[in-house]
C-alpha cells in the first residue's frame, strides 16, 4: 500500500514540474526570499497539490534563480 502512495505521490509531483513553463522573464521577475528559496514556485506547487488532495513536503527546496546583472 505504501509503495503506491508513493508511486501516485511521484507522478503527481512530477507532473506539476513538467507543466510549469518556466521561461527567462519569470525568472527574473521571481523575488528571491531571506530563506533564498523560490516562494512563489512552492505555493503554486503546493496550491495545485491541495487541490489534489495531496500533502506536500519539501525535503529539497527548489532555490531562487540569481537576478540577472545587466551586461551578462
Amino acid at each position: 500500500m505504501k509503495r503506491v502512495i508513493v508511486i501516485c505521490l511521484m507522478c503527481v509531483l512530477g507532473s506539476c514540474a513538467s507543466t510549469d513553463s518556466k521561461n527567462s522573464a519569470n525568472l527574473v521577475q521571481t523575488k528571491q526570499s531571506r530563506s533564498g528559496y523560490d516562494e512563489q514556485y512552492m505555493a503554486r506547487v503546493e496550491r495545485q497539490a491541495n487541490q489534489r488532495g495531496v500533502v506536500v513536503k519539501w525535503v529539497n527546496p527548489p532555490k531562487a534563480p540569481k537576478a540577472k546583472k545587466d551586461g551578462q
